[in-house]
């Protein structure tokens, strides 16, 4: 019956992810769910799967969003999540399981699994990506051998003082009046295409920032010029993209 994996990126730490589980559990389709509107899944799958960054210890908008307006049709099937994080993964799997009991729907195993710390807005980014990337490979290697294997774990209640950072900063978070684009620009139009909210425009060869951010900071990591930044912060700082994702890649799954 095949396997479908829904993900979310803005810097390709979860669609590497969610590509691997792909090659590994064969059959795999992978779906941004970054994509607008409802989802209407018709089709049987032996397993159905979430793979997501953290953000501010809980989910992005857009995934809370996507899991909303998707009909699941009730299929009894097996479900997983993984979450990605740099820091702690706080609530993100215990949040997607409340959503899909929302839906009558059990997450039967959720795992998160650390990787480069990227917020650039809030921090540099460290010096030992290879040893985390290495790490977080191993790692997931026990996490596709019991999604394989239809294993079970035991997801806790959400945590109220995280749920209540998370609320706190989440349904406030519209950062697009603080980007700046510096005279490097190019209009290249790279940040348009790897949005996965599609939150820029290009005009005039520059771009133009909505109020849809979800401080994936996509844009700022993936411009070859370093042209974007948020307020004085980022400039000095080192970008970071999965090696093995690159922008093209990124944007043709969001479309």
């Amino acid at each position: 019956m095949g396997n479908i994996i829904f993900y979310f990126s803005g810097t390709g730490n979860s669609l590497k992810v969610a590509k691997t589980l792909a090659k590994e559990l064969g059959d795999g389709e992978i779906v941004s769910m970054a994509k607008s509107g409802n989802y209407n899944i018709t089709k049987q799958y032996d397993t159905i799967g979430f793979v997501f960054p953290t953000y501010y210890w809980g989910l992005p908008k857009k995934v809370v969003e996507f899991v909303k307006n998707t009909n699941f049709n009730n299929m009894a099937t097996y479900y997983y999540s993984i979450s990605t994080y740099g820091g702690i993964a706080g609530n993100s799997i215990r949040q997607m399981n409340e959503l899909l009991n929302e839906r009558n729907i059990k997450l039967n195993y959720g795992k998160g699994i650390r990787m480069v710390a990227n917020y650039i807005i809030s921090y540099d980014i460290f010096n030992n990506i290879d040893k985390c990337l290495k790490r977080a490979d191993k790692k997931l290697i026990p996490i596709i051998h019991n999604i394989k294997n239809r294993k079970n774990n035991k997801i806790k209640k959400p945590n109220k003082r995280i749920r209540e950072v998370y609320e706190s900063t989440i349904q406030n978070l519209l950062l697009s009046k603080d980007y700046n684009i510096n005279e490097n620009c190019t209009g290249c139009g790279i940040c348009e295409e790897v949005c996965p909210v599609k939150n820029i425009e290009i005009v005039n060869k520059k771009p133009s920032f909505s109020n849809n951010c979800e401080s994936c900071t996509a844009c700022i990591q993936y411009c070859p010029q370093r042209a974007i930044n948020y307020k004085d912060k980022t400039q000095k700082r080192k970008r970071y993209t999965h090696p093995e994702i690159s922008y093209k890649e990124l944007s043709e799954h969001n479309k």
